[in-house]
């Protein structure tokens, strides 16, 4: 639990960075909140959690250079910015026609990204501040999987997309 772990009031010299106080468990309204690394970007989740994957495809893989990317999706108008909305860097990848990676400029935390078109956003889960209420429903992508990493869980898998239900 976070209660147990030690607390620093400074890091450690050599690293300029500011210890940012424990957020409160929840925003006032019980929705779940997220930040970058820096704390200069904030956002709060306003509707309720469409669906949350695991995608093993490259573009995700290298975008949060790990093994995959556990993504929360919500309804499009439902994610407000409340800070930092000016510290987002937006990449996107050339030949795709959806694929965009957002990031604080400060840090360089991923951050959500809203798809209008397509009518949601897509929420890093890493950078979620609360438990959204909600886990990882299935594995997509799993045929892009990196060779390196077995997946340990019983959750379904899909080579690509799931198909529609």
């Amino acid at each position: 639990m976070r209660g147990d772990l030690p607390r620093y009031d400074a890091y450690p010299p050599g690293v300029d960075a500011p210890v940012l106080a424990d957020p409160p468990a929840r925003d006032p309204g019980g929705r779940p909140r997220g930040s970058c690394l820096c704390g200069a970007i904030a956002y709060v989740v306003e509707s309720a959690p469409l669906r949350c994957w695991n995608c093993h495809c490259s573009r995700c893989r290298k975008a949060r250079a790990a093994a995959y990317a556990s993504n929360l999706f919500t309804p499009a108008d439902g994610l407000r910015f409340t800070r930092g909305e000016d510290h987002l860097v937006t990449y996107k990848v050339p030949e795709a026609r959806f694929f965009r990676q957002l990031f604080c400029r400060s840090c360089g935390s991923p951050m959500p990204r809203i798809d209008r078109e397509r009518g949601f956003a897509v929420v890093p889960m890493g950078s979620l501040d609360d438990d959204p209420g909600m886990r990882p429903e299935r594995h997509i992508f799993a045929a892009s999987k990196a060779p390196w990493y077995d997946i340990p869980d019983d959750l379904p898998q899909h080579a690509e997309y799931p198909p529609s239900t």
